[in-house]
């Protein structure tokens, strides 16, 4: 098969089916036979009961073996997701120093595989709030990991462009932008807007579609964004790898149907790179 070089997804694509959830270290073999050659690594795995991300030595023989298969298929593993705070502001100190050591882990574990940036979720605040908390997170961690911010998709949370401009401007150069386009359809952003506002500063995508009102993570054409318009301002302003996150696509199907929907999510990148 014909591998792909500027198309990647997540590796949460096929993670969900009837029988359950697999793990990274599962599907990363799944993804390479179906025909990607890059991959997003979905860190928010460490959310997980039991994960051995979640534990130091554990976690550390996980990264080594995802790295092997790396080696061994041959692929790229072009960005990385970290775990996030459901509502960092109603945790208590404890627990918010548990998931800042969550997150600083997994920029510890990116770093260790060369990924260029991990995308991180904004808090529930405002711009300020959230600058001092990426800049701390920056300070202290003991590898360097550049950081991608978000859009999310309520009100409440950081959503617009401007807000994630205003964010980075201090952190720079080791924060950056990353467009979810589900997130901004739900929000009613212009997205070709979003992207020729951002410009040298998107260095993330997250790719999926939705009915404009639920984070349904659909891949692209089974919801209502005009991907038309979407991928003309991508090709003139963003270099990077057209990348899925559409992690409950086949959730209600047999693990069986996994090659299908891989094969299927490539062709739907190939229409995509063709517009």
């Amino acid at each position: 098969m014909t591998m792909q070089p500027r198309i990647s997804t997540n590796t949460n694509l096929v993670a969900f089916s009837r029988e359950g959830r697999r793990t990274m270290e599962e599907l990363i073999p799944l993804y390479a036979e179906g025909g990607y050659s890059a991959l997003d690594l979905n860190f928010c795995e460490m959310m997980n009961p039991g994960s051995a991300l979640r534990d130091e030595d554990g976690g550390w023989a996980y990264i080594n073996r995802i790295a092997g298969l790396g080696r061994k298929h041959g692929l790229s593993f072009i960005q990385a997701h970290a775990p996030y705070p459901r509502d960092y502001r109603a945790m208590t100190e404890e627990e918010k120093a548990a998931s800042d050591r969550d997150i600083l882990r997994a920029m510890e574990y990116a770093a260790a595989l060369r990924i260029p940036h991990i995308v991180v979720h904004p808090i529930p605040a405002g711009i300020k709030e959230n600058t001092e908390y990426f800049a701390s997170l920056l300070e202290r961690q003991r590898t360097p990991m550049a950081i991608a911010i978000e859009n999310m998709e309520t009100g409440s949370e950081i959503w617009s462009v401007d807000d994630l401009l205003c964010i980075i401007s201090s952190l720079s150069p080791l924060a950056s932008i990353c467009l979810d386009t589900g997130h901004a359809h739900i929000m009613g952003a212009d997205i070709p807007s979003f992207i020729r506002k951002a410009g040298p500063h998107l260095a993330g995508l997250h790719a999926a579609d939705n009915n404009g009102r639920e984070d349904q993570h659909l891949l692209p054409g089974f919801g209502t964004i005009a991907w038309e318009d979407t991928m003309k301002a991508l090709k003139d302003c963003y270099g990077g790898y057209l990348n899925y996150e559409c992690m409950y696509f086949s959730r209600n199907l047999p693990s069986s149907s996994a090659p299908s929907i891989i094969e299927l999510s490539i062709s739907i990148g190939d229409w995509l790179l063709s517009l």
